[in-house]
């Protein structure tokens, strides 16, 4: 009878775990951040951004378009790594993209997982551009709101730069973006980039707004710590998530929404990070 009763609650117990599994890494949160420029143009005060990364091939089914859908965003900036390299389904990223094409204007740019499926990434793209998406593989668009403009810019993660040299890939990005930069002119510049621990760079060039992913929040978040681990920023990382200042750079970092290689998520629920322009 005792060993009945251990066994009922044993039972309970890894219930209640399993369900607080599932349900971090399935109940998506939104986080919202205002971002003021300075010489942000009046029409575009209020201007909202719906910032989507690390979706690994997570499929929530309607869930995930039903929560952007009702943010009603201006446009839906993709950070990269919208396809796994250890799973990959790419049927699931067109779909998404598919659909979030039908909600507002999406720009998108690459992270670390795409440069790894060379094949399965042409198809994407292909699909993407069918689509509308606008690609922005080092490239800058402008806006236009009543006559006024800002720019959006993107480039490719640091893996495509060619070298399997960290310090080479990351002179070749550096001067990648400065002319990307220099293409955005005197606008309100808001820049793609997959990667967070390169902060000092874009601050460098003159970016008013970053949209980054990658660090996946830590995957593990302890409270009063954060996240613990991130590629690229090894342990106890220091871009995971949040908004980050430094001059008159602003980077928002999501924590992304799927899960790859480690396939949980701990105090670390998907996320959608809605960032609003204000005057």
């Amino acid at each position: 009878m005792k060993f009945k009763g251990i066994l009922i609650l044993l039972i309970c117990f890894l219930t209640i775990v399993a369900g607080c599994f599932y349900w971090g890494n399935n109940s998506i949160t939104v986080s919202r951040y205002s971002v003021s420029p300075s010489g942000l143009p009046e029409s575009f005060d209020g201007y909202r951004i719906v910032h989507i990364s690390d979706l690994h091939n997570k499929d929530f089914g309607e869930k995930l378009i039903n929560r952007i859908s009702a943010l009603k965003p201006d446009m839906i900036a993709v950070t990269g790594d919208i396809i796994d390299s250890y799973s990959t389904k790419t049927e699931v990223a067109v779909e998404f993209i598919r659909q979030a094409a039908d909600i507002a204007p999406v720009y998108y740019t690459t992270g670390n997982h795409e440069n790894r499926l060379p094949e399965e990434y042409a198809l994407l793209r292909a699909e993407m551009e069918r689509e509308g998406v606008i690609v922005l593989d080092g490239k800058t668009v402008e806006i236009e709101k009543s006559g006024e403009r800002i720019s959006v810019s993107g480039i490719d993660d640091l893996t495509f730069f060619g070298s399997s040299v960290l310090g080479e890939n990351k002179i070749m990005f550096d001067k990648s973006l400065s002319s990307v930069a220099q293409h955005a002119g005197d606008n309100v510049k808001i820049l793609l980039s997959h990667r967070p621990e390169l902060f000092d760079v874009y601050e460098k060039n003159g970016f008013d707004l970053v949209l980054s992913g990658h660090a996946h929040g830590g995957q593990i978040r302890l409270p009063f710590i954060g996240g613990l681990f991130s590629p690229g920023q090894g342990f106890l990382p220091e871009y995971t998530e949040g908004i980050h200042k430094s001059g008159e750079t602003s980077m928002v970092v999501s924590r992304g929404l799927g899960n790859s290689f480690f396939p949980f998520r701990i105090g670390n629920r998907p996320e959608i990070v809605v960032c609003e322009l204000e005057k």
